[in-house]
């Protein structure tokens, strides 16, 4: 005759697999548990249009006097090349491909440039995120 009762080898299976399937659904459940780190020393600003593969950034509003000495014919903005490989960031930190660009435009971002002078990370940012990374002393803004 055979027992009723699970060995205790089974029970231990049986409890992993469960703790398996627990782990597995509250990972999927969440987009990203832990927080933002978004990377110091990048340049920032709106988006003016975003197609791959160039970005176009608003430039800061110049002084008066170049505003006076340009009498208004400045470039109000700047293209930067994007890279072959490049990552984006959604504002929960998701991975976006190039192909979705256009959506960022008008938002906020900070960009990191690669070794090939071309920009290898966009990171779109929220407007809290916007408003504390400005005040780091390392962040960079568009030539005026």
């Amino acid at each position: 005759m055979t027992s009723a009762v699970p060995s205790r080898a089974s029970l231990q299976r049986w409890t992993l697999r469960l703790l398996g399937a627990l782990a597995l659904m509250l990972g999927l459940s969440s987009p990203a548990l832990a927080d933002r780190v978004i990377p110091s020393g990048m340049m920032v600003g709106f988006v003016d249009s975003a197609v791959y593969p160039v970005i176009t950034l608003k430039r800061p509003k110049p002084s008066l006097l170049r505003q006076v000495i340009t009498i208004g014919l400045y470039k109000k903005t700047i293209s930067y090349p994007l890279s072959v490989s490049i990552r984006i960031r959604d504002e929960n930190n998701r991975f976006m491909v190039y192909g979705m660009l256009p959506k960022i435009t008008g938002k906020f971002v900070g960009i990191k440039m690669g070794l090939d002078s071309r920009i290898s990370q966009i990171w779109v940012m929220t407007e809290a995120e916007a408003t504390e990374y400005v005040t780091r002393p390392d962040t960079l803004f568009p030539p005026s």
